[in-house]
């Protein structure tokens, strides 16, 4: 059931590309599955969730590092949460 979800997120990361770099759409796959599976958004607790061999604290600063350096695209973001929703009337 977990690997249904995490390949179907992935699917619509990749439908709804909110990077151009494939690392970058990687990463934010992965980031947004880490919220989902701790139900947090401390990136101490996210990075947790990483499918990587890496250390937590590896895992934190990859995450600052994103943040302090990558600009969203709000209409993309906007478009993948609709997404999300039921179909029919919003």
């Amino acid at each position: 059931m977990k690997n249904i979800i995490s390949s179907k997120i992935k699917n619509l990361f990749s439908e709804i590309p909110l990077a151009k770099n494939l690392a970058r759409q990687t990463f934010i796959s992965e980031f947004t599955l880490g919220i989902i599976k701790s139900r947090n958004v401390q990136f101490k607790e996210v990075g947790l969730h990483f499918t990587t061999d890496s250390k937590v604290e590896s895992n934190e600063r990859r995450i600052q590092a994103f943040f302090k350096d990558f600009e969203f695209d709000y209409q993309q973001v906007a478009i993948l949460l609709v997404m999300f929703l039921p179909k029919g009337k919003l």
